[in-house]
Parts: C-alpha cells; structure tokens; sequence
C-alpha cells in the first residue's frame, strides 16, 4: 500500500511540475472524466466532409494530444482546416484546428476564449479515421507540382507585364479535403516564386486578366488525374490540359498534355 501510494503521488507530483511550467493543461479533464459521447471532426473547406468520433478509444487518445498542449497568448493567422465539436449531452464546445501547424508559442488549436499548441500526435488521429480513404499518395506533392508544371511550362506567357494571374481551387471540390492552411501558404509562396503576377483566387476573379482553373477528374493511390485550364482574357485564349500523375518507384512522374490534347483513357 506505501509502495502504490508513493507511485500515485509521484505521477500527480510530475504532473503538477509539467502543468506549472507549461507543459500539460487541466482544461480538458472533462473528456478524462466520460462526460464526452462524441467528437464531430468537420472539415472548415469541405462542407460535406465530417466524420464522427464515438470510440471510446478514438476519445481517449484524442484527450491525450490535447492535454499535452502549450497554452499560448497567440493564436496562429492561418486559417483552419477543421472544426472540432465536443458534445457532453446538450453542450457542445466548439474549437478551430490548424493542422501542421509547428511554430513555438503560436496556437493552432483554439476557440474564442484559449489557445493551445498541439503536436502533430493530433493529425495523426485524424488521419487514422481517414483511413476509409483512398486518397494520393504525398497529396500535397501530386496537387501542387502538377499545377506548379503547367504555370511553368506558360511562364513566358503569364509573366508578360500587366498580366495578373489568378489560380482557382477553391472549387475543386474533390480535393478540398486535403487541402491544409500550412501547405496552401508554402503553395502561395512557390507560385509567386514561379509567376511574380499569380495569386490563389478568393472571391476576386474580376481583379485577374488570366485565371487558371483545377479540376480534379479522379484519383486513386497511384492515379491521379485533373485537368487545369488557362482563360486568358485579355488575349481571349482559352487552354485546356490534362495532366496525369502516375506513382511508379516512390515518387510521383507527371505528364501534361499540350494544349487541348485530350490522352486516350480520359
């Protein structure tokens, strides 16, 4: 009885220390305690993706991420890729999420009121429920590089002066899920890296003389298949590729058609 009483108190002990200097927080223990029947994982850029965590388990492992957050002052600009909806019966707490998201004394999950650092334990969880999907392999290499292919291989022509370029996702609607704050502004960097002139559209298309649109046209873990059109307006000339991923040897190999060249198989 000593000997498990010593045990006890340590573990309290060592928590006490890890909540004092910042290491742990108190203000989830109501998950701990079971008053929580379910966690609503909604995606912010995909309505129709939402998925609903009773497990047991799922929960548990879902308090110990969030338990060993950082409280922080700040919370992160980005906006976030998922709201999370903890029910306790009638009561519901709401909390945005920013995946990825590693950046010391920055929150990046948080609502009105606290802000908190969580590791990357916490995507990990997610991605776990997602395993019902089949989604590309290293998407975030196959989406962005294939636009990325076509905006170079129409440098010469978008970067000609006073041609401001938009590029619209937000409507391809198959691809919104995976789509992360984090990997949209490295995304934004590369392409005014490649098009000084170019900018992801958000409810501006009339400020653009050249909008790029994607559209995915289906995928697998090794297909990946979408097509990005160029409507140049201010020369009225309108483009279509086709640009096919294949995932051969550990790495993506991509092929784009030339201009309105429709492959065989699409």
């Amino acid at each position: 009885m000593i000997i498990i009483t010593i045990s006890i108190t340590g573990c309290t002990v060592v928590d006490d220390g890890l909540v004092k200097f910042g290491f742990r927080n108190r203000d989830f223990e109501y998950i701990k305690d079971n008053k929580v029947n379910k966690i609503i994982i909604q995606s912010s850029r995909d309505t129709g993706f939402r998925f609903v965590v009773t497990d047991t388990n799922a929960i548990n492992d879902i308090y110990e991420t969030l338990r060993k957050g950082k409280i922080t002052e700040e919370k992160t600009s980005l906006a976030p890729d998922y709201i999370f909806e903890i029910h306790m019966g009638e009561e519901v707490k709401y909390y945005n999420y920013v995946a990825y998201l590693d950046e010391n004394g920055v929150g990046n999950f948080y609502d009105d009121n606290s802000s908190y650092s969580i590791s990357k334990n916490l995507d990990e969880t997610i991605l776990q429920n997602l395993s019902f999907i089949r989604k590309p392999r290293d998407f975030d290499i196959i989406y962005y590089k294939s636009i990325l292919t076509v905006l170079e291989a129409k440098k010469s022509e978008l970067t000609s002066s006073e041609n401001k370029v938009g590029i619209d996702i937000a409507g391809d609607v198959d691809c919104l899920k995976y789509m992360f704050s984090v990997e949209l502004e490295n995304f934004k960097k590369e392409i005014d890296d490649t098009i000084p002139n170019s900018r992801l559209i958000q409810n501006n298309k009339d400020e653009f003389n050249t909008i790029i649109t994607v559209k995915n046209k289906g995928y697998n873990t090794k297909v990946f298949k979408t097509t990005i059109t160029v409507d140049n307006r201010k020369d009225k000339i309108y483009e279509t590729y086709y640009v096919e991923g294949d995932y051969e040897y550990k790495e993506w190999n991509i092929k784009v058609s030339k201009p309105d060249e429709k492959p065989s198989g699409w």
